[in-house]
């Protein structure tokens, strides 16, 4: 099977189109922020925005997204930071960021250890007191009631995307394992979005 690094490059192009309007809920949080705000799993930069006294710093493990979020950082003239690297071994000295998000891309990392590795380094990169958005698929929903929690979801003819399905529970859990503090929980839509806080 494809890789998933692969998969994500073969759709940038599409995916640059198809998801180039931002998340209301996560504008709303970008928009308190402040010095350097890490967006995890960036993929082509549909969250890019200015940062007051500060800037974004974009990561995706595909080369063709991190190009294409080039892209679009021209567009809106914003100066940003990018950076092809996978999010269980993030390339920031300890306690870098002021905030974070992590929109619609933790699902998509395969295997438990690598999802909860991303999460530890997400936690390690943050400075105490900072605050991160995340948002996941939520499995309780009508449409994926009847799914397993792991599955495959084609992009046309690009291939196969992974996907983890989290119920709340679940994923509430494991950030507080890792040493978070949840601060808000949300249910937009089809999502689990939640803002959690490293301790001081």
């Amino acid at each position: 099977m494809v890789s998933q690094k692969q998969v994500w490059s073969n759709i940038a192009e599409e995916w640059y189109e198809f998801k180039s309007e931002p998340s209301e809920y996560i504008l709303d949080f970008l928009k308190k922020q402040k010095g350097n705000v890490l967006d995890l799993g960036s993929g082509a930069g549909r969250h890019l925005v200015k940062i007051k006294n500060g800037k974004m710093y974009l990561v995706d493990f595909s080369k063709e997204m991190i190009k294409l979020a080039k892209k679009r950082a021209k567009e809106k003239n914003i100066t940003a930071e990018f950076i092809v690297a996978s999010s269980d071994k993030l390339p920031f000295k300890d306690n870098f960021f002021d905030s974070a998000i992590c929109a619609s891309h933790l699902h998509c990392i395969k295997g438990d250890k690598k999802r909860e590795k991303a999460i530890k380094e997400l936690f390690r990169v943050l400075k105490p007191r900072a605050y991160a958005k995340i948002t996941v698929w939520n499995k309780n929903t009508k449409r994926f009631k009847n799914s397993s929690k792991e599955r495959y979801v084609k992009w046309r003819d690009k291939g196969p995307r992974y996907y983890y399905l989290y119920e709340p529970k679940e994923i509430y859990k494991l950030f507080e394992s890792i040493g978070f503090k949840i601060t808000e929980k949300f249910t937009p839509d089809r999502n689990i979005a939640f803002i959690v806080r490293k301790p001081q």
